[in-house]
């Protein structure tokens, strides 16, 4: 994976699949997941995870998550708007939603406004991420041929 790009093994996952790869990307950050708020699957009126943050010895937060598997649709403001809307019946204090596209003008404007903010995560920091945790993952070492190879006698 290089740095910019997305990973197309995201796109060819189930929505399922998807939403678990979320929440374990998103584990591995430091959230811990919630055992029976933060497993819920498709057709959960708009979360695909739940759980908890602890930034410092004094302070936990709840958070909401929601994972979008798109192939070329950007998610846009209406997605964002309705995904706070769900924060709040679960209490969230924020929220972070993933796709394996991108987000619209209208959705990074959307997801700062208000009270409860919203980390967007989209296709390229899908793979720094993973990149960065080691998820499921090997480095591989590759080495190029420099001109010696190539010059004739």
């Amino acid at each position: 994976m290089e740095d910019g790009t997305t990973c197309q093994s995201e796109k060819k996952f189930s929505p399922t699949k998807f939403e678990r790869f979320s929440r374990l990307l998103i584990s591995q950050m430091g959230v811990k997941i919630d055992a029976k708020m933060g497993m819920v699957v498709s057709g959960d009126h708009g979360i695909d995870g739940f759980g908890y943050f602890q930034s410092d010895e004094f302070r936990t937060s709840r958070v909401a998550i929601q994972s979008k598997r798109y192939s070329d649709a950007p998610v846009g403001e209406p997605e964002i708007d309705k995904f706070k809307g769900v924060m709040d019946g679960f209490n969230a204090e924020y929220g972070i939603f993933i796709t394996t596209s991108y987000y619209t003008d209208g959705a990074k404007k959307k997801a700062v406004q208000g009270a409860k903010s919203v980390t967007l995560i989209d296709g390229p920091g899908i793979v720094k991420l993973v990149e960065r945790y080691q998820l499921h993952i090997s480095p591989v070492q590759t080495f190029e041929l420099d001109d010696y190879y190539f010059e004739q006698d």
